[in-house]
């Protein structure tokens, strides 16, 4: 999703770096909606879908005994926040540069997928079952390697 934001700015703009952006919330206030709701998302802060996959990550650090990884985990999430709030702010906020004052929104064809991904972000994290049950097969696949080496190799 925060890639394809970046596709959408440099798209605009044309232009990747950060230090020759900003102020775009004013011209491109639902592209640095979804901007927000990824970097929130990918920080692990709820109700997004990344808070559910961290908490897991802290709690099984705890349980097994390990709470310096949760430390690490919880620095980790700390410092992702802190980089995408400095990104915001460097492209969405301060003064907008003269030659980006007639920039536009970003096209609806663009934003549309956008859109549905930040959806998927809210709802994952605030039904994390969904997601859950969507891997499962897949988790059962892992723990089962006899089974797909067998599958694999027919029977060998």
């Amino acid at each position: 999703m925060l890639f394809m934001i970046a596709g959408a700015i440099i798209y605009r703009v044309g232009t990747s770096n950060m230090d020759q952006l900003g102020g775009l919330w004013k011209n491109m206030p639902v592209t640095g909606t979804l901007f927000a709701v990824g970097a929130l998302a990918i920080a692990g802060v709820p109700p997004f879908n990344g808070f559910a996959s961290k908490w897991t990550i802290y709690v099984a650090g705890i349980e097994a005994g390990q709470p310096v990884f949760t430390i690490i985990a919880l620095v980790t999430s700390a410092l992702t926040l802190a980089y995408f709030l400095k990104a915001f702010n460097s492209i969405f906020l301060g003064q907008r540069p003269k030659h980006l004052s007639d920039i536009k929104e970003t096209p609806l064809p663009m934003l549309f997928p956008i859109m549905l991904l930040a959806v998927l972000c809210i709802v994952f994290g605030v039904l994390p079952q969904l997601g859950i049950d969507i891997v499962r097969p897949a988790q059962e696949a892992v723990m089962n390697s006899g089974g797909y080496i067998s599958a694999v190799l027919g029977g060998a």
